[in-house]
């Protein structure tokens, strides 16, 4: 018998010791994926500060449907600070709340470059309307 036939048995209490083990390094052989479905709020929220810290990419892209929006946007921090070399924010928003995709937005778009040569072309526009 497979460890993950009997995860949707376990207890509340065995699951969060669990979460612990896998966190302390005591647990270094399991499929988080497997969990996320049983963890409550706070085990998740533990599993994904301990996945951000150790820069664990593909863990974090498996967790998100399980996952807070709080703990969505603490990935996207982490993200945007550089500390998740490599990973796509893009993955995140289907999971972020309506306000922060428009902060994000309205920070891209307020951070945005022209490019020179989009630059240059509108320039020579502006002379053929003269």
């Amino acid at each position: 018998m497979k460890y993950s036939t009997l995860i949707p048995f376990l207890a509340k209490e065995d699951l969060a010791e669990l979460v612990e083990k896998i966190i302390s390094g005591e647990v270094t052989n399991i499929k988080l994926a497997v969990l996320y479905p049983f963890l409550d709020d706070e085990s998740l929220g533990k599993i994904v500060d301990y996945l951000i810290k150790e820069k664990r990419n593909k863990d974090l892209y498996s967790a998100m449907p399980f996952i807070s929006k709080e703990k969505v946007n603490d990935i996207y921090d982490a993200a945007a600070r550089g500390e998740m070399e490599g990973f796509k924010t893009e993955a995140l928003i289907p999971f972020m709340g309506r306000s922060r995709i428009k902060e994000i937005f309205e920070t891209l778009v307020k951070e945005a470059k022209i490019d020179d040569a989009f630059a240059e072309e509108n320039d020579e526009d502006d002379e053929d309307e003269k």
